[in-house]
């Protein structure tokens, strides 16, 4: 394990996405977005995805060059992503979405046709962060199927995450936020340890035996498929979960669902929404109930002696003090493959120093 300054990797990551044809605004904005994703400890989806994104753009899926277009009509929005990055179309989604909400009391975003979107927290903290509710449904238009319907081994269904989030108003010193896919792991969980020789956890993936995957590098051969959130046990929840926001982000995003196999992948496509807390309570009414939940929620007693109940969110605030301090951690395995990129790239000595 190696430890990286976050303004150093960023500096990187921006150097890199604008050696791969964007420019120099865009690249700005995907490599913060990759950073803060290290930052909050999904490093699933930060700087990690670099490599991915150069084999998207050398294969036409992702245009570095592209912006997304907006039809807007009142309180409803639809951006066509234009295969643009997927940060530089969320952003604007959530700029969108917040704009609608302060005007109508809520505002409503559909995508459709965009790069990977990054993490979705980060766009529902933002949307919280300018005080309404968020709640967003994301799909993966058909393509990059991963996840097998309970008692099966067959990838059908994208990790479609859900998310929402919840502005604190300054009772905590972070926003609620719940994030997480609706398989097992987020795929970016499995890239991390693509080439390590590490084992995956035996509950994450299926086989056509019934057995799990056992390294990343045979399912990112193909092999087997990731069960969907609750595994072999109560999988069928995860699958509900993702089977809804399948169709949630493609009717609001006006994109295509999953239908075969082989489906040409194009993208994301989702649904966001943002509603205004004061339309039917004060702000004064949203703090005394976050308030009173969080301190009934944490009363709960620890099992363990040194435990303690974190709320949605504050895992990643944690996290991203500790690292704005001591640096970013990142695998040797990422490592390793992010100075060969770099050397693909003729930047190696734009990579950063390691500790």
């Amino acid at each position: 394990m190696h430890t990286v300054d976050p303004d150093s990797l960023e500096t990187f990551a921006q150097i890199a996405i604008e050696e791969c044809g964007s420019p120099a605004e865009t690249a700005a904005i995907v490599a913060r977005s990759l950073v803060s994703a290290d930052l909050v400890g999904h490093s699933s989806h930060g700087v990690v995805r670099l490599p991915y994104y150069a084999n998207q753009i050398d294969e036409g899926s992702l245009d570095p060059t592209a912006l997304p277009s907006v039809e807007e009509a009142g309180l409803f929005h639809q951006i066509d992503g234009a295969g643009a990055f997927g940060q530089v179309t969320g952003r604007r989604a959530v700029e969108l979405v917040t704009e609608t909400a302060a005007e109508y009391g809520v505002g409503v975003v559909g995508i459709s046709d965009s790069g990977h979107l990054g993490r979705i927290g980060e766009w529902a903290d933002y949307v919280a962060d300018e005080g309404y509710l968020f709640a967003s449904w994301v799909n993966l238009q058909g393509g990059a199927q991963r996840i097998a319907p309970p008692g099966t081994a067959d990838r059908r269904l994208g990790t479609n995450p859900i998310t929402f989030a919840v502005p604190s108003f300054g009772v905590l010193p972070f926003n609620l936020l719940y994030d997480g896919a609706t398989s097992q792991v987020a795929h970016g969980k499995i890239i991390e340890r693509d080439g390590s020789g590490e084992r995956l956890p035996t509950d994450w993936t299926i086989t056509e035996t019934g057995g799990p995957v056992e390294y990343a590098t045979d399912f990112e051969d193909h092999v087997g498929a990731l069960l969907p959130l609750g595994g072999k046990a109560t999988g069928h929840k995860g699958f509900g979960l993702a089977t809804m926001t399948e169709l949630f982000a493609a009717i609001v995003g006006g994109g295509p669902v999953s239908t075969e196999p082989e489906q040409s992948w194009v993208g994301n496509g989702a649904a966001f929404v943002a509603i205004d807390p004061t339309v039917f309570t004060s702000r004064e009414g949203v703090k005394d109930r976050i308030s009173a939940l969080s301190q009934y929620l944490r009363s709960a007693e620890p099992i363990e002696a040194d435990g303690e109940v974190l709320l949605p969110g504050e895992p990643e605030y944690r996290i991203a003090r500790d690292r704005r301090e001591a640096g970013i951690p990142i695998e040797d395995a990422v490592i390793e493959n992010l100075q060969a990129f770099a050397d693909n790239l003729g930047i190696r000595q734009a990579f950063p120093e390691t500790l």
